[in-house]
């Protein structure tokens, strides 16, 4: 008997559940109990809509409205290093109130981690990949933590792993991801795959080099495009995994797949240098964007994100860290895929597809950077992404006010231009500023939080808002 809405999605969370009362295989420990934290927040604010850096790079738990008010509960259990088998685990319920009420399960994941060397993981869990300096940067090419998370199951390292006979100077990490779209897309049942693969070399010299290949791509589902359901079967699972075209001789193969690569393929490569001293560290990073062969082939150069970091080990400094990115995505391989017949491979369109409608996003959230604009800001009628060619300056810093109350402070700077297809009759430039401040609060070991955020320009408008927060924290003893 087929269970209505019993999908795969239903499959992770029933072995999220099960996953939670997985002992722990040393024999002291019994039941894991988590961490907690429970919370309150509000926006409030003048113009438009709420303000760029409030609603942006918050797993897709704040909406453009600028009056919002929210609560959620979430519990964590973190796993713990040098044991032969060990788990983890997370829930997290989530409302929202605005011109419309919302509750979703935002986190519900559960993983095994087996010699500290591989990790097996299934559910939805935040995350972001790619970006080492995730509380200052503008977010991480393709994955930047704009979106909420994503149902998966995953099998990968718990981080980096040092290589046999190297003594820790190379170390690798990597992992394989299967899925789930959310509905309500332009094409329906649309799968996510996902690898990648990062190596670092250096140990406990105090340079270290490293670089990472993440690929992704969308796949399976049914479009309105066509009467067929897009196939995949194991065969078009080879396709995507390999990154291939479709096969021109084969009835099924959609149009353009025979061309192009097989589903909407993107992904990018990142590089780094680090340099940890006694009193500081600082690095330099770059991650490009490829969506076709001539991104791969880097005819798209010099788009992608370029970022230089420092970092103080002090912890009452009132510069604690900086962060300086720089974004290109208007290059594009150039402004046209074909002229009569000839394929050029330009006009790479980032994060939209033809097939695809929807484009890289979830939820009308951008998945990747949100200097790439999220549908749910500008279009929110058919989710597609209006603005992805984009040059952008950035600067965030943040500190210690005084020894137990923090903040981080961001400048954006950025110049819009639409797309190669529907660029916008001019230039929008916007400036969007963010001010945030976590202040512990003596009454029952609460952490009160103020965020000041304000927008100028044309793109996003004029904007001033406010964010409170107010949480509290706890554990459940064993």
């Amino acid at each position: 008997m087929k269970i209505p809405g019993f999908t795969g999605k239903n499959i992770l969370s029933v072995l999220a559940t099960i996953l939670l009362f997985i002992p722990s295989y040393d024999i002291k420990a019994q039941i894991k109990l988590p961490e907690w934290e429970a919370g309150l927040s509000s926006v409030a604010g003048i113009g438009n809509q709420a303000p760029f850096w409030i609603m942006s790079n918050r797993q897709g738990k704040f909406l453009p409205e600028k009056y919002t008010g929210a609560m959620g509960i979430n519990f964590l259990a973190e796993s713990d290093t040098g044991r032969m088998i060990d788990y983890d685990y997370g829930i997290e319920l989530y409302g929202l109130q605005g011109r419309g009420s919302y509750l979703w399960l935002h986190q519900a994941w559960a993983g095994l981690t087996f010699f500290d060397v591989i990790r097996i993981r299934g559910g939805m869990q935040e995350e972001i990949i790619g970006s080492l300096q995730p509380s200052l940067s503008t977010g991480s090419v393709i994955w930047s933590g704009n979106a909420r998370p994503m149902p998966k199951i995953e099998a990968g390292t718990p981080g980096y792993v040092s290589l046999p006979f190297t003594g820790g100077y190379v170390e690798m990490s990597g992992l394989l991801s299967h899925g789930w779209f959310e509905e309500g897309r332009y094409a329906s049942n649309v799968w996510l795959h996902h690898k990648n693969a990062y190596i670092r070399f250096g140990g406990s010299f105090p340079l270290n080099f490293h670089y990472g290949f993440n690929h992704y791509a969308q796949w399976g589902g049914s479009s309105p495009r066509q009467e067929e359901p897009y196939p995949r079967d194991f065969k078009s699972f080879i396709k995507v995994f390999l990154n291939r075209s479709g096969d021109e001789e084969d009835p099924d193969t959609p149009e353009g797949w025979a061309i192009n690569r097989f589903g909407n393929s993107l992904g990018s490569r990142n590089y780094g240098i680090d340099l940890t001293m006694d009193n500081f560290s600082t690095g330099l990073y770059q991650q490009d964007i490829f969506e076709d062969g001539s991104g791969l082939r880097k005819q798209n150069f010099p788009d992608g994100l370029w970022g230089a970091w420092i970092r103080f080990p002090e912890r009452n400094r009132i510069v604690q860290a900086v962060v300086y990115e720089f974004l290109q995505t208007t290059h594009q391989s150039g402004p046209y895929h074909d002229i009569d017949g000839d394929t050029l491979g330009g006009n790479d369109n980032y994060f939209n597809h033809g097939h695809y409608q929807s484009g890289w996003t979830y939820h009308g959230y951008t998945i990747g950077t949100p200097m790439i604009t999220s549908p749910v800001l500008n279009n929110p009628a058919n989710r597609r992404i209006l603005n992805n060619r984009v040059i952008a300056h950035h600067l965030g810093f943040e500190g210690n006010i005084t020894q137990n109350v923090t903040y981080r402070n961001f400048f954006t700077f950025s110049r819009n231009f639409g797309t190669y297809s529907r660029p916008f009759e001019e230039r929008r430039d916007q400036f969007s500023w963010m001010l945030e401040v976590s202040i512990p609060v003596n009454y029952f070991d609460l952490e009160a939080g103020v965020t000041i955020a304000a927008d100028r320009g044309n793109m996003y408008g004029n904007n001033l808002g406010m964010l409170f927060t107010l949480r509290k924290r706890g554990t459940f003893l064993n």
